[in-house]
């Protein structure tokens, strides 16, 4: 059984316009509606090519799409899926909310929950996978190597800030900001990853926002300097936060977070990757 979604004042979130429910034995699906039921039927069951793999989530991709599927059993993880729902569907939920106000994040295809008893035994996302794009990191140590100014360096570093505030501009913030969940191909659009973290419910406060910056200075200021991350971090305050205030706490801040990820990475075995070290002469 399909609904088909043509109704432009629709306020069903989960569906909107130009997607479709599909009701079949133990599956609820939201489905654009130029792919047919065989076309994701396909998709589903394809290996592909496994990206990462937990015991909670496998993350494949399957062509020009990446798909996430959780993993739960009739048990305590049946429980959680049901009685949290709505933070499965996030990143569903996250990806029309942000392209609908104008930012960019992967396109959203299908979402599908799986049933049984009335209880959510696990959901699928799946999305496009950002062909030809790198993280932020990636492009920034490929500017350094071609031997960027501070004036390319400077401009990356507006558009990136912009593209930041373009999430808040849309009433969400976003939970994890590191540099590798922002994905660009020439510096100047950039898609946003990881919508597990978007949060709708509430728009960004302190707290949030000093996480954020914490995390971004972090990604870029082994191979930058305050002069041009200063004035990334300052576009991206509030005009009532002193910057002369914020900055030296977000350096603490980093500085904290950082000794804490390398002992753990010292126990674990794992060589610290740090974005000068890959640079010439380094």
């Amino acid at each position: 059984m399909s609904t088909i979604n043509t109704d432009t004042t629709s306020k069903d979130p989960m569906c909107p316009l130009n997607f479709r429910i599909l009701r079949q034995w133990g599956k609820r699906i939201y489905l654009r509606n130029d792919v047919t039921d065989k076309q994701l039927e396909t998709l589903l069951t394809s290996p592909g090519e496994v990206l990462k793999s937990s015991r909670k989530a496998e993350v494949r991709r399957v062509g020009h799409w990446v798909v996430k599927e959780s993993r739960a059993s009739m048990g305590v993880r049946t429980v959680r899926h049901t009685l949290l729902r709505n933070r499965y569907r996030r990143p569903w939920l996250s990806a029309h909310h942000l392209r609908a106000n104008g930012v960019h994040v992967p396109e959203p295809l299908a979402f599908v929950e799986k049933r049984r008893l009335g209880l959510i035994s696990g959901t699928v996302c799946v999305f496009q996978y950002l062909a030809g794009q790198v993280n932020s990191e990636e492009f920034l140590l490929s500017l350094l190597k071609q031997g960027a100014g501070a004036d390319v360096i400077g401009g990356f570093l507006d558009r990136l800030a912009d593209a930041i505030n373009s999430i808040e501009a849309a009433g969400a913030h976003h939970t994890d900001l590191s540099g590798k969940n922002v994905f660009t191909r020439e510096g100047d659009r950039f898609f946003f990853i990881d919508l597990d973290a978007v949060s709708l419910d509430s728009a960004i406060d302190e707290k949030e926002r000093f996480k954020n910056h914490v995390q971004l200075y972090d990604s870029f200021c082994d191979a930058l300097n305050d002069s041009l991350m200063v004035p990334f971090i300052e576009k991206m305050l509030p005009a009532e936060i002193d910057l002369r205030v914020w900055m030296p706490r977000v350096r603490k801040a980093q500085q904290e977070r950082r000794a804490a990820v390398e002992a753990k990475w010292e126990k674990q075995g794992i060589r610290p990757r740090r974005i000068r070290d890959e640079l010439p002469g380094a």
